[in-house]
């Protein structure tokens, strides 16, 4: 199938790239050996020489391939590495995750906030929430990222239906449906023992050590309506930052 414009497009090249990484670890491309031509790629994938490129760039980002001038793209792994590098370069980047990776949900329901809870989120105890718990991932094949639990206000569960609940981040979501600003947002991480909860769905040990980023939104009259805490285990992702230094303009 040819290219389509808009969003048939942006998830093409995903598809691309997940194919590829099938190949790749099935040992059609055997690590040492080259990936079609984008000539070839877009011939047999019917798709443009940008869809192909981001693809391939996805394919890098895995460090499931390398490309080398004058010789193509070399296959150098047969499985994405555990880590997952998130660069960012705008502090406003730091409130969403990389579009490269995506959320599988497992369940979703109603829970109240117990004094611990509450803690957490930074609520008052008792307060009614609506949880949807998901494993982020890069891809299919590779080890889960990490466990993000979403508590947003009852009134905003719909966003679990949307079509791209897994791959657009919620507080956009709920502006869309509902039209709920996000007036400002907290970002806190720390460092703490993997929970046993969630320490089996992510192939680690309980105690193990974890990331935890907890994202705060708030709208008008300083409202809270939603919180999300992602728990990484060790070595699995891995925030970087670009920053420069301003000069100041002479008066």
């Amino acid at each position: 199938m040819a290219d389509k414009p808009g969003k048939a497009r942006s998830s093409r090249y995903r598809d691309i790239a997940t194919s590829l990484q099938k190949d790749i670890r099935l040992g059609t491309y055997a690590v040492g050996n080259l990936l079609p031509t984008e000539t070839e790629l877009m011939a047999s994938c019917r798709a443009s020489r940008q869809t192909v490129r981001e693809a391939l760039r996805i394919l890098i980002d895995q460090g499931l391939i390398v490309r080398r001038a004058g010789l193509g793209s070399v296959v150098i792994a047969d499985e994405p590495p555990v880590l997952f590098t998130h660069s960012v370069k705008s502090l406003g980047e730091w409130l969403r995750y990389s579009n490269e990776t995506y959320r599988d949900v497992v369940r979703s329901g109603d829970v109240v906030a117990d004094r611990k809870l509450a803690a957490l989120l930074k609520c008052e105890p008792g307060k009614n929430w609506f949880l949807i718990e998901a494993v982020r991932r890069s891809d299919q094949f590779a080890a889960p990222l990490g466990w993000t639990e979403i508590y947003v206000l009852r009134k905003f569960a719909g966003v679990v239906k949307r079509a791209d609940h897994g791959r657009t981040p919620v507080h956009e979501q709920i502006a869309k449906m509902y039209g709920q600003t996000t007036e400002y947002a907290q970002m806190e991480i720390f460092v703490r023992s993997m929970p046993a909860p969630i320490a089996k769905a992510l192939g680690v040990k309980t105690g193990s050590p974890a990331l935890t980023v907890v994202r705060r939104y708030y709208g008008l009259r300083e409202e809270l309506f939603e919180v999300t805490i992602t728990t990484h285990p060790e070595g699995r992702y891995t925030y970087t930052m670009d920053m420069q230094r301003s000069l100041r303009p002479r008066l």
